[in-house]
């Protein structure tokens, strides 16, 4: 977990604290989306990881949650999720670019820890998390240059 949380901070800025609270709020999500399986292995196999996910369901939201919640019911539960996460790392002080690079240096942890094919499963949840709350565009679609050069132009 510290060497999550120190490669968090370099590369966002955040004061130690606030990393790794909001790396725990991550982890948290990550585990209730999917309780078992790869992001349970993950959690396992980082030291203090366990504490981070138990103090961020400690921490209070100052109602963020029960706001959210309120609004996004009709929306469905994940998203409802992803809404109360993204508001629970905004309330921290974690701005959007922020949030992509401690989603960044997340999955990188987690393919040191379990592996490239178990890091794959875990990033498979996130692009869709990202795209849903603005944090990163979605990805474009590589390029066909044989294609685009068949298209006739108008």
């Amino acid at each position: 977990m510290e060497q999550l949380t120190d490669r968090v901070v370099q590369s966002t800025s955040l004061e130690p604290s606030i990393a790794k609270a909001a790396i725990g709020m991550v982890l948290m999500f990550l585990r209730d989306e999917v309780p078992e399986g790869r992001v349970a292995e993950f959690i396992d196999k980082m030291p203090g990881a366990r504490e981070a996910v138990a103090a961020a369901q400690a921490k209070g939201d100052g109602g963020v949650t029960q706001a959210i919640e309120g609004l996004t019911s009709f929306m469905g539960h994940g998203r409802a999720d992803l809404n109360i996460l993204i508001g629970k790392l905004a309330n921290l002080g974690v701005t959007e670019e922020q949030c992509r690079r401690l989603l960044e240096e997340t999955l990188t942890r987690a393919e040191a820890l379990i592996g490239p094919e178990g890091a794959a499963k875990i990033r498979a949840m996130l692009p869709e998390m990202a795209m849903r709350s603005g944090v990163m565009p979605p990805q474009a679609e590589p390029r066909d240059e044989a294609r685009d050069q068949a298209r006739p132009r108008g």
